[in-house]
């Protein structure tokens, strides 16, 4: 009974915190478009919002911050754990150089802790 109970309790927790995450979330109307001006301005910037938003959201990029050889682990990543299709030769050095550039390394602050774990498996 006490694990009933106590498999209801957590249901419900978890219910009540979806139910928050979905309300504080923005309306359609107040989100900003997903069109490539919403990425700084500079060359290859139209193929890379295209490349990043096959697979998500224009804000998960914009929300990162990461020097040159970072973003080129990030990549590897989404290519070894995510299937995204791998990009190679001119395509990888032109999305590099424009992911630097428009998004740079923050200050201190929140670290995704999916990029930084080593990837033993």
């Amino acid at each position: 009974m006490m694990r009933w109970f106590a498999a209801a309790v957590m249901a419900a927790s978890l219910a009540f915190a979806a139910g928050g995450a979905v309300l504080a979330q923005s309306s359609p109307a107040e989100r900003e478009p997903e069109e490539p001006t919403v990425f700084p301005d500079g060359e290859n910037r139209d193929e890379v919002f295209y490349t990043c938003t096959a697979c998500h959201g224009s804000d998960l990029v914009r929300a990162q911050g990461h020097s040159r050889e970072r973003w080129a682990e990030v990549l590897s990543i989404m290519v070894e754990k995510h299937n995204m299709a791998p990009l190679e030769g001119e395509d990888l050095k032109r999305t590099l150089d424009y992911l630097a550039k428009a998004f740079p390394p923050k200050g201190r602050g929140y670290t995704n802790p999916f990029l930084n774990r080593t990837t033993a498996n």
